[in-house]
C-alpha cells in the first residue's frame, strides 16, 4: 500500500512520517535547516504478515507543489494533515484539489499538533475539515487527531494503516508496463537507478523496455519493491530499477516514460476532457497558454476549446471561453511530446505556475492536426467518454464507422491478450496497411450491398465503358468511406467474385465482356510490372526492359492511363501508380499526425525507397497542393491528396 501525505507547510507530514518509521525523509541539509520539504521523501514501515506500507512525503510549500504532484500518481491512499493550531490554509486546499483531480477516492485526515490547542480548538478544525470534504463527497473519511511530539494518537493510526494495508487488495495487472520517473541517480557498483510508482502491467528482471519519449531501448538488470530486492514489479507498487543500454543519467528527465516495448504512444496532441476548479476563480480562453503535469512530468502548452463535455458546441474557436466550474473537451497542443493513454488523469495551471486551475482526463491520445470540432469527431469523442476499454469500442462500433483497433489497442494501453478479449463474432476484422480495423458485421454487409449496386447502376448509364477506374471509385459511386475501409470492401468482393478487376478497371461480375485489345493487353503488363516494384518506381527505360513494350507504345499506354487516372506522372520519365500514390499520400498523413517531421529522410524510411524517388513523389506533392516545402521540412496542407481523388474520406451508410 502506497500512501502519500498532503497538507499546507509546517503542518507536521515529515515529523509524522518519521514517528510512524522512524525514518526521516528530510535528507537534505537545506531541508533541515529550514524546516521543511523540498524533494520527494520516502519511508517504509515493515509488516510481519503484509507487504509493507510506503511513504511519499511532499512537500507543502506553495513553490513546490510541482514536487508535489509529481509524488502522487498511483496512491493507493492520501493522508491529508492539518495543524490543529493554524487549521484550514490555502495548502490544504489546493493540495486537496489536487489530489481530486488526479483520481485519488481514499483520503485519511490527521489533525496534527493537538498538543498545542485546547480541546476546542481541535473540534473546530475537524468541524471546518469536514465541511471542507464534504462538499466533494468525502465526508465520511476516517479521521486522527494525533502529536508528533508526545505521541498522543500516534499508535491509534498507525493500527489503522496496518489494518488497512493487511485488507489492501493488490492492483489489478492490466495493460502493459508503464512507469513514471519521478528520480535518476547513479548507484556504486549498479549504475543507473529510476525511481517511480508502476501504473500499469509488471516487469521482470531481464526484460527489456523503451525508455520515452527518447525511445532508446534499455535492459532491467536489477529490481527493488517497497525498497527490498525483487524480481518483479507490478501496477501499484513502489520500485526502483536498476537499468543497462545506451543511456545517461543526464539524458533523464523527471517524468520520461518507461514502457514495455510494445506500448506507446507518444504524441504532442491529445484530446481530453477538463474540469476548471471552481476556487480558481477565472475563465480559460481558447488557445491559453498553460502547464500540464501528468505522471511526473511537467509540460507547457496551449489549451484548443472543441466544445463542452456535454456535446453542446459554441466553445470551439475562438467563439467562448471556459468558465469556472465547468468541463468541455479540449484539445492540448503541448511544446514537447509526452507518453499518455486515454483515461489517464492530468493536471492544469497557469503559465506562470501560480495557480491550479483544474484537471482532467485523456480522451484521445492521437488528436488530429485538422477537423477537431467536426461532426464525427464529436460523435468520436462521445464514445471515449464511456470509460472501460469494451464499453468504448461497443459505442464506437455502434457508430456504424470502422475503428482503427491497433490505434485503440494502443490507446488504452492493451495487452495483445486483453486486446484479442474484446473481439467477437458481431464484428468483422481487416487488416490494411499493416493496421488491424474492426467494423461492426451489419454496417460491413450492407457496405458490400451499396458498392455492387451502385457499380451495376454506373453499368447501366455507361454501357459502351468496360469498368469504372479502380483509383476513382469513391468519386464515380459518390461512396463516402474511409480509405482503409472502402478498400477492404473491394478487395472481399473480389475474392468473392462478385466482382472484377480488368487493366485497373473494377466491374460487376459478368459486365465486363469484351476481349482485351492491344491497348488493354499492354496496360495489363505495365500495371503488373508497377505493381511488382511497389514503392520502388521504376523510370520508363526500366519499365519498358521489364514489359518488352517498345519506348513508343510504352509512352503511349503511359499517356493514355494518365487520362484516365491510373497512373500520375512524377516526372516525364517516371509514372506511379494512383493507388501507390495515395498510400504514400496517408504515410505522410501518418506521419504529420504523429508529429514525425516529414523530411526526405524520414519520408524516405517509411515508403522504404531510394532519395531520389523519395524527393520526386514529395516534389508532386507540393505541386498538387497537398504539402508545401519549407525548409528541409514539409508541412501538410489539405487532408487528402487532391484530383485524381483518393479514397479518403468516407462515410459508410447507415
Amino acid at each position: 500500500m502506497i500512501v502519500a501525505t498532503a497538507g499546507h507547510v509546517d503542518h507536521g507530514k515529515s515529523a509524522l512520517i518519521k514517528r510512524l518509521t522512524g525514518v526521516d525523509t528530510d535528507r537534505l541539509e537545506e531541508e533541515k535547516r529550514r524546516g521543511l520539504s523540498i524533494i520527494l521523501g520516502y519511508a517504509y514501515h515493515r509488516l510481519p504478515d503484509a507487504p509493507p506500507i510506503g511513504f511519499i512525503d511532499v512537500p507543502g510549500h506553495h513553490r513546490f507543489l510541482n514536487t508535489m504532484i509529481a509524488g502522487v500518481n498511483g496512491i493507493d491512499l492520501a493522508m491529508l494533515v492539518v495543524a490543529a493550531d493554524d487549521g484550514l490554509m490555502p495548502q490544504t486546499v489546493e493540495h486537496l484539489n489536487v489530489l481530486r483531480l488526479l483520481g485519488v477516492e481514499d483520503f485519511l485526515l490527521v489533525i496534527s499538533k493537538i498538543d498545542r490547542v485546547e480541546e476546542e480548538r481541535v473540534a473546530e478544525v475537524e468541524a471546518r475539515l469536514r465541511d471542507l470534504l464534504s462538499a466533494h463527497g468525502l465526508a465520511q473519511c476516517p479521521l486522527y487527531r494525533v502529536s508528533n511530539y508526545t505521541g498522543d494518537g500516534i499508535a491509534g493510526l498507525l493500527r489503522f494503516l496496518e489494518q488497512r494495508a493487511r485488507t489492501q487488495q493488490l492492483r489489478q495487472c492490466h495493460g502493459l508496463f508503464r512507469l513514471s520517473i519521478d528520480r535518476s541517480f547513479h548507484l556504486k557498483g549498479a549504475g543507473l537507478v529510476v525511481t517511480g510508482t508502476v501504473l500499469a502491467g509488471r516487469v521482470s528482471s531481464g526484460e527489456s523496455l523503451r525508455l520515452l519519449p527518447q525511445d532508446k531501448n534499455l535492459r532491467v538488470r536489477g529490481i527493488h519493491v517497497q525498497d527490498e530486492p525483487a524480481q518483479t514489479a507490478q501496477a501499484g507498487q513502489r520500485c526502483a530499477l536498476n537499468l543497462a543500454g545506451e543511456v545517461e543519467k543526464s539524458d533523464l528527465q523527471r517524468g520520461d516514460w518507461l514502457v514495455s516495448p510494445a506500448a506507446g504512444p507518444v504524441t504532442r496532441r491529445l484530446d481530453a476532457e477538463v474540469e476548471v476548479l471552481s476556487e480558481a476563480g477565472i475563465s480559460l480562453r481558447h488557445l491559453a497558454p498553460l502547464r500540464m503535469h501528468i505522471g511526473a512530468r511537467r509540460v507547457a502548452g496551449k489549451l484548443y476549446l472543441l466544445g463542452s463535455s456535454a456535446g453542446r458546441r459554441g466553445l470551439g474557436g475562438e467563439t467562448g471561453n471556459l468558465h469556472a466550474g465547468e468541463s468541455a473537451w479540449v484539445q492540448l497542443i503541448l511544446d514537447q511530446p509526452i507518453c499518455c493513454v486515454a483515461g489517464e488523469r492530468f493536471l492544469l495551471r497557469d503559465d506562470s505556475e501560480s495557480l491550479t486551475l483544474g484537471g482532467g482526463q485523456v480522451l484521445d491520445p492521437y488528436a488530429p492536426r485538422t477537423g477537431k470540432s467536426g461532426a464525427g469527431r464529436v460523435e468520436f469523442l462521445k464514445c471515449m467518454q464511456q470509460g472501460a476499454p469494451e464499453q468504448v469500442l461497443a459505442a464506437l462500433l455502434n457508430s456504424r464507422r470502422p475503428v482503427d483497433f491497433s490505434r485503440f489497442q494502443a490507446s488504452f494501453n492493451l495487452t495483445a491478450g486483453e486486446a484479442e478479449a474484446l473481439l467477437g463474432e458481431k464484428q468483422h476484422r481487416f487488416v490494411e496497411q499493416d493496421q488491424q480495423w474492426l467494423i461492426a458485421q451489419a454496417p460491413w454487409r450492407s457496405l458490400q450491398q451499396e458498392i455492387v449496386q451502385r457499380i451495376n447502376h454506373w453499368h447501366d448509364g455507361h454501357p459502351q465503358q468496360p469498368g469504372i477506374r479502380a483509383a476513382g471509385v469513391a468519386v464515380a459511386l459518390k461512396l463516402a468511406v474511409p480509405g482503409p475501409l472502402l478498400r477492404a470492401a473491394l478487395k472481399q468482393l473480389l475474392g468473392d467474385g462478385k466482382l472484377e478487376l480488368r487493366e485497373g478497371l473494377l466491374s460487376c461480375a459478368g459486365r465486363n465482356t469484351g476481349a482485351l485489345t492491344d491497348a488493354q493487353q499492354r496496360w495489363r503488363k505495365v500495371e503488373a510490372a508497377l505493381r511488382e516494384c511497389g514503392n520502388d518506381i521504376p523510370l520508363n527505360s526500366r519499365l519498358a526492359d521489364m514489359t518488352g513494350i517498345d519506348s513508343g507504345k510504352l509512352a503511349s499506354t503511359l499517356h493514355t492511363a494518365a487520362r484516365h487516372g491510373l497512373v500520375r506522372q512524377l516526372i516525364p520519365n517516371r509514372h506511379v501508380l494512383s493507388g501507390v500514390l495515395d498510400e504514400m499520400a496517408e504515410t505522410v498523413l501518418a506521419m504529420a499526425a504523429a508529429d514525425q517531421a516529414l523530411t526526405v529522410i524520414n519520408f524516405k524510411g517509411r515508403i522504404g525507397t531510394g532519395r531520389k524517388v523519395a524527393i520526386e513523389v514529395l516534389e508532386y506533392f507540393d505541386r498538387v497542393g497537398f504539402t508545401e516545402r519549407c525548409g528541409d521540412l514539409r508541412v501538410v496542407l489539405k487532408p487528402a491528396l487532391p484530383a485524381p481523388a483518393t479514397s479518403q474520406s468516407v462515410r459508410v451508410k447507415s
